[in-house]
């Protein structure tokens, strides 16, 4: 059985979401709502996050 975004990214986690046309925006998780994780980004906005498909772990050190 797959892993839940929930029990993949912590609250707290600095991640990246992807709004599509190349898009990737930096936020960090700052709640659970299973099976899925809120995200707040860099503007201030708040993204519900359902797909493992549009949210990855974001390293500072990688970019």
């Amino acid at each position: 059985m797959a892993e839940r975004l929930t029990e993949m990214y912590a609250v707290g986690t600095a991640v990246e979401i992807w709004l599509g046309e190349q898009i990737w925006l930096e936020g960090t998780v700052v709640a659970h709502q299973p099976p899925a994780v809120w995200v707040r980004t860099r503007d201030g906005r708040s993204w519900f996050v359902t797909n493992r498909r549009r949210i990855r772990k974001w390293d500072a050190d990688e970019r």
